[in-house]
């Protein structure tokens, strides 16, 4: 065993090397990224229309490339999806990634084989850094139980179209896939329920030490667990350690994954994307994400109330400051140039550059001019859990406006895994933290332009129904938290999944 112990950390100190030398040149790492990439893009027809050839600093990078989001980038897509190579990098694409969003419509993402090498290699990194931070080998003796999006793919005039999980998992050398539950033959049940129950049956007495998961449907998977086995976690899986975490803020639903997981395990948050593997958690003591700086992306930051400014304040890695809340841009080695991903960060320290996700540029309550943020109401719903010994499953808020002349309000749509035993004084603590963290919002409420929030319960399994009957069945999908919209609320009640009415 003390053999295997030293090999084990031999191997890590040699595959942590690379992340030695990102965190100790930072900007480095990012500016010979810049340059490799408008090398390598040069006669591509992106590269001829915004005149890479005389590129060769970041601001004549900034001069020539202007932001983007997805439909602004669309007639470049078109062209690749049309069969034409040499678009936004050299030749055609590997896959397409394939995402819904939260917020808009199928997006088909250009995954080449040289930016496969961050959606592959990068996500290693969270695992790597804690076993050579921490001395920590344990739970490399097991496998690892990592829930996807279902081993599905269509094809694009010759490109094959998956989400983005599942092409890493198909791109994965095969040792992966050894240590990896469940099989491909499990992920390529197209009924969800009945992989979620295919998953339960084959890792069940496995040695699983690792989960990788997003929240939600992590705890879809428990619930079903405990409800076919009718055991605990700790009997079924006594040697697990480590659970990664990802796709939204975890702290308002860990109380009630460790009402199941029910033993002591270590967490840690990651930051995939179709875009690429963006950050990884890399302390156990505080939370923040360092970011990927030496694989794959080229990052640069805007303020977000600046981003659609004429002359937006635009600056790479070299500039950023902790606490101002930046929105993401993206340049990649799959051709994404100037790419706003639509994700909103703040940095928490520089060197190292660590960074919380703050929430979507779309996500956001402003139907009355509060401009309510989806980092506002995560944290307000987990401190309020938090106090009021309640777990929380899933939560949206949405704007009510009545047409019979009553006050408007933020309806909160909560899941409750353990529920509050007074639903009134939970609302008002509810509100209060949300007055705390917006004056707007506080200002209308006290003068009476809007009513405190109100609470409708949702039933159990209800935002997992909601999920289903859109078709949103992939382990990575999720339901967003902030709606300035009515819609989804409405599909909510639609579908029968509200208990008790409003309070």
């Amino acid at each position: 065993m003390a053999f295997f112990n030293s090999l084990l950390a031999s191997v890590i100190n040699l595959k942590h090397k690379p992340v030695s030398n990102m965190l100790a040149s930072p900007i480095a790492c990012q500016e010979k990224l810049m340059c490799e990439f408008v090398e390598a893009a040069i006669n591509t027809l992106f590269g001829k229309d915004h005149l890479f050839s005389i590129i060769k600093t970041y601001e004549d990078f900034k001069q020539h490339v202007p932001l983007r989001n997805y439909e602004e980038l669309l007639p470049y897509f078109e062209k690749i999806k049309a069969g034409q190579a040499d678009v936004l990098w050299k030749g055609r694409p590997a896959f397409f990634g394939k995402t819904s969003g939260t917020t808009s419509k199928t997006k088909f993402i250009p995954v080449t084989k040289e930016s496969l090498n961050n959606q592959v290699v990068a996500p290693q990194y969270a695992p790597l850094n804690y076993a050579h931070r921490y001395k920590n080998y344990s739970f490399l003796k097991g496998k690892v139980l990592l829930f996807s999006d279902g081993h599905f793919f269509e094809e694009v005039n010759g490109i094959k179209a998956a989400p983005i999980s599942t092409i890493a998992n198909v791109c994965v050398p095969e040792i992966y896939k050894w240590l990896r539950l469940p099989s491909d033959k499990v992920n390529s049940i197209p009924d969800y329920e009945k992989r979620i129950q295919a998953m339960i049956k084959t890792s069940t007495g496995k040695n699983i030490r690792t989960i990788v998961a997003m929240p939600v449907w992590l705890l879809i998977f428990l619930r079903a667990l405990k409800n076919k086995t009718g055991r605990e976690f700790k009997e079924l899986f006594p040697n697990f350690k480590l659970l990664l975490l990802s796709g939204m803020d975890y702290e308002p639903f860990l109380p009630e994954i460790k009402k199941y997981i029910n033993m002591p395990f270590d967490v840690l948050e990651t930051y995939p994307s179709t875009e690429g593997f963006i950050a990884y958690q890399d302390c156990l003591e505080e939370r923040g994400m360092q970011l990927v700086l030496n694989n794959g992306i080229f990052f640069e930051f805007v303020p977000v109330d600046e981003l659609y400014q004429k002359n937006a304040t635009r600056i790479s890695l070299r500039d950023v400051e902790p606490g101002i809340n930046y929105a993401m841009v993206l340049n990649t080695n799959a051709g994404l140039w100037g790419y706003i991903n639509g994700d909103t960060v703040r940095f928490k320290t520089v060197f190292p550059h660590r960074i919380d996700i703050t929430g979507r540029i779309e996500q956001y309550i402003s139907a009355f001019g509060e401009h309510v943020t989806v980092e506002e109401t995560d944290k307000s719903i987990a401190e309020t859990a938090a106090e009021s010994a309640t777990t929380i499953v899933d939560y949206t808020v949405a704007p009510n406006i009545k047409n019979d002349g009553s006050l408007p309000y933020h309806e909160w749509f909560i899941e409750f895994g353990q529920r509050p035993e007074n639903i009134i004084d939970f609302s008002k603590r509810l509100d209060d933290k949300i007055c705390h963290r917006n004056f707007s919002y506080k200002d209308l409420v006290m003068h009476k332009a809007i009513n405190s929030l109100k609470i409708t319960l949702v039933s159990q399994g209800g935002f997992e129904n909601i999920l289903k009957v859109s078709g949103k069945t992939g382990l990575q999908q999720k339901i967003p938290h902030v709606r300035n919209d009515y819609e989804l609320a409405q599909q909510l009640k639609e579908i029968n999944s509200i208990e008790n009415g409003t309070v």
